[in-house]
């Protein structure tokens, strides 16, 4: 764990290096260039490190077979709330030392290096389950997700033992989701689970993918489980925190989000903490959670960005702007961050300086909340003509989500012009489409307005917190 925690902790470094490099001056990357330098010192002093023990290890292990005249094994362990499970592979002495060189190099994320090895395992050993479990895994971390594919379907076929079916199942549905399908994935999770119920990975990707489906309940319930017993893991604290807040169960959101601010130790734990209270409104607790990030993140624009927006939900305008200003600053090619700008800049009165922002940024970027921002502006001074122009063709985009935000303006347009039939429509059209909440919010309005109060409920009983 101590091992793990250390690379978490290096590859944060990096992450930061990275960030910093966009927009640091020739002397500062000269700088970050010597920090990389250092990282690469230490990265050589550990493989150094760890070969020197292979190398020893081995010898004393072969002290033990000549002894005994045995051969050599090499085992896998998985250790679950309940038991642990060994599976001993016999191979010859040159093959278990290829295959723990393999182990080796996949401890220290040396993943190319890794399917070297147990690629030639399975040269003269075809049958070891373990040696492809290992190989498939090197060439998922290695981004070769198609062959990583391949390797653990056919696992899945061959092998008997219930962990190595349910591990490839469950990364089977880790490659789905990361190829946008979770549907599929969550069938392959379902799958993992079935081979192995206590396998604790496959449970929470299950939750985390009835969670992108948007079945939250589904994912409250699954997930629940992963906090009996053991010390609460961090992720699992913060997948029933967005779940719950997205259910407008925001008080057990709050207490799961406390818990989790406890454990953290990751930047991007604590950044998650601060995104989830924003859902829930706790926009004073998300902007400390900023601030804190600040001292070892002051060169993260999201971080600014995240701060910016909490503090103008709680009402600190001018700290907002400043802030705003600074995460532009830091990453002035994020049309996102403009538009958060002019969007603060347009509710405190000021549209022309907003209008100018969300102008610059549609007509650099095409992008659509900048142009839905536009027409916002647009409404608030009533410039209904232009304001149709921009939605015309937000409603006709390729994209449904733009359309649908498309929609919702124009039910906007034609609410504002008196048109209630028509714009009730529209906000149907656009609410449909799942993507803009307050296209249920507004048709709501219109049915309650006509009496229609049923149909009212069905439309804001997503907005009303869960008893």
């Amino acid at each position: 764990m101590l091992l793990s925690h250390y690379f978490a902790a290096l590859k944060d470094r990096l992450n930061l290096i990275e960030q910093q490099m966009e927009t640091a001056s020739e002397g500062d990357r000269n700088q970050l260039y010597c920090e990389v330098l250092k990282l690469r010192q230490i990265s050589d002093r550990i493989v150094e490190e760890w070969l020197s023990f292979e190398d020893r290890l081995i010898k004393v292990q072969r002290m033990f077979e000549e002894a005994e005249d045995a051969s050599v094994s090499s085992q896998l362990h998985d250790v679950t709330a309940e038991e642990e499970t060994e599976e001993e592979i016999y191979l010859p002495y040159t093959l278990a030392a290829t295959f723990r060189q393999g182990q080796g190099y996949f401890t220290l994320s040396m993943y190319h290096e890794a399917v070297e090895s147990f690629s030639k395992v399975l040269e003269e050993a075809p049958d070891v389950a373990v040696a492809r479990l290992y190989l498939a895994f090197g060439f998922l971390m290695s981004g070769r997700l198609d062959v990583a594919y391949r390797q653990f379907h056919l696992l899945t076929e061959t092998c008997v033992h219930p962990f190595i079916c349910a591990a490839s199942y469950n990364a089977m549905g880790c490659i789905a989701m990361m190829e946008g399908n979770p549907e599929q994935g969550l069938g392959w999770f379902e799958q993992a689970l079935g081979a192995f119920d206590q396998f604790a990975d496959a449970r929470y990707n299950q939750a985390l993918a009835l969670c992108h489906l948007g079945r939250y309940e589904e994912a409250i319930q699954t997930a629940r489980p992963l906090l009996r017993g053991t010390a609460p893991d961090v992720d699992v604290l913060l997948l029933l925190g967005a779940c719950c807040a997205k259910s407008h169960r925001f008080d057990e959101a709050y207490t799961l989000l406390q818990r989790a601010e406890a454990l953290a130790y990751q930047g991007k734990q604590h950044q998650a903490i601060a995104r989830i209270y924003e859902q829930t409104g706790k926009f004073e607790e998300a902007a400390r959670c900023y601030r804190e990030m600040l001292p070892a993140s002051r060169a993260d624009a999201s971080v600014w960005h995240g701060l910016g927006w909490s503090l103008w939900q709680s009402g600190q305008k001018e700290q907002a702007l400043a802030c705003m200003k600074r995460a532009l600053t830091l990453s002035p090619d994020q049309p996102d961050y403009a538009c958060s700008y002019a969007w603060i800049l347009l509710c405190e009165g000021e549209a022309e300086r907003a209008w100018k922002v969300f102008e610059q940024t549609a007509r650099k970027y095409q992008h659509p909340l900048a142009r839905a921002g536009m027409v916002e502006t647009l409404l608030k001074q009533h410039h209904f003509v232009v304001a149709e122009e921009i939605i015309s063709n937000l409603s006709e985009d390729q994209n449904a989500h733009i359309r649908a935000l498309g929609q919702y303006l124009k039910g906007r347009l034609l609410l504002m012009q008196g048109k209630r039939e028509e714009a009730l429509e529209y906000f149907s059209l656009s609410h449909r489409a799942g993507v803009i909440r307050e296209s249920g919010l507004y048709a709501g309005l219109l049915h309650y307005a006509d009496g229609a109060h049923e149909e009212a409920y069905e439309r804001w009983k997503e907005f009303i917190p869960a008893p």
